[in-house]
């Protein structure tokens, strides 16, 4: 690797797996997570990018019957969350985490890589942009009958 792709990239944080392996982390140590659908994942991120809300690292897995978004949040956000179509990740709960290496397929990889050790979605922000997502796709005439 040269030294200008050294510098383009920050260094990964200390949780990130070393190696080319992805690894088994626990949630609610350094993050919590809250997973989503991608096609409501992708543009809630749209919507946090237009409101100029950081995006904190974003992992995408397309394995399963649906393509999924996993958004990395501060510890303690699984337990407080409540937004309809999504699943948090807390104490307990595990997630496979790309290495550095992994920013496209195949198998679980970063769609939006860590900035630095503590750059995480936050989660109200997160909330409201997942929420605005998730009425785009259903419309108008969907939303009428909830």
């Amino acid at each position: 690797m040269s030294d200008a792709n050294r510098a383009a990239r920050p260094l990964p944080p200390r949780w990130m797996p070393i190696g080319e392996e992805p690894e088994l982390c626990s949630a609610g140590k350094w993050w919590d997570v809250i997973r989503a659908v991608e096609a409501v994942g992708q543009r809630a991120i749209e919507i946090l990018d237009e409101g100029d809300e950081p995006v904190g690292p974003v992992i995408v897995d397309h394995e399963g019957p649906e393509p999924r978004l996993y958004f990395l949040v501060p510890v303690g956000t699984a337990a407080r969350w409540e937004e309809p179509g999504t699943v948090a990740l807390g104490k307990t709960c595990h997630v496979v985490v790309p290495s550095a290496d992994s920013t496209s397929p195949p198998g679980a990889h970063w769609y939006v890589f860590p900035r630095g050790p503590r750059s995480l979605t936050r989660p109200d922000a997160l909330r409201r942009a997942l929420s605005q997502a998730r009425r785009e796709r259903r419309g108008p005439a969907e939303e009428a009958i909830s």
